[in-house]
């Protein structure tokens, strides 16, 4: 990645990704930019990903709303080949990717309650799907460790088909808002809807947005 590498978010605008990574869609196809890519944040462009101008007449704030989000992180422990495990998540970070259900069904049941069961699964899927989460909303501890996030090393944006942007080792110009969120990967919103802006709150799952 190019130190000049960065995300800046412009008021009210679309997220400028300067010197930008390779970028995907969500079927892995790259999508081609230029020394500088606007990508739209409001939902309303015609030529998403990219800002198209339409934010302006759309009356789209990038303002966040604090007040309507519990910024609260949620413990579930259980013992999983002989050591104490215990997998944190925080709400107001997923961006409901579904990675977690998918990859260890036995361990994460949105349906049932605790939704998280770790005693269900194995050290390899926790694992699994703490590395897949896009957003960072899940990290694991063994033992008596801090809670740790899992990633890999590439540096990429992808888009999310109906959803945000999933970003991997790109620095963002923003403060970070969400218990435990990381830097290496986190999600930013694409349908202006997140009350947790310039992140993803899940919004565009709860509403049903399309692109």
């Amino acid at each position: 990645m190019s130190a000049e590498t960065k995300i800046v978010l412009r008021e009210d605008g679309p997220l400028v990704v300067m010197a930008p990574p390779v970028l995907k869609a969500h079927a892995g196809a790259e999508i081609e930019t230029g020394d500088v890519a606007a990508l739209c944040r409001c939902g309303a462009s015609g030529n998403k990903p990219f800002c198209d101008g339409s934010h302006g007449d759309s009356g789209f704030s990038s303002a966040p709303d604090h007040s309507e989000i519990r910024n609260a992180a949620l413990t579930y422990k259980g013992e999983i080949e002989g050591q104490d495990v215990t997998i944190s998540y925080t709400p107001v970070l997923c961006s409901h990717a579904g990675e977690c259900a998918r990859r260890a069904g036995n361990v994460f049941k949105p349906a049932e309650k605790p939704w998280i069961q770790p005693e269900g699964g194995t050290l390899a899927e926790i694992m699994d799907v703490m590395a897949a989460c896009p957003s960072g909303a899940l990290r694991v501890s063994l033992g008596g460790q801090v809670p740790q996030h899992l990633t890999t090393g590439d540096v990429e944006i992808r888009v999310e088909k109906n959803g945000p942007y999933h970003v991997r080792n790109v620095a963002l110009d923003a403060e970070f808002n969400g218990v435990g969120a990381s830097r290496a990967k986190y999600v930013l919103c694409r349908c202006g809807l997140s009350k947790n802006k310039p992140f993803c709150d899940g919004t565009h799952y709860e509403e049903g947005w399309e692109e």
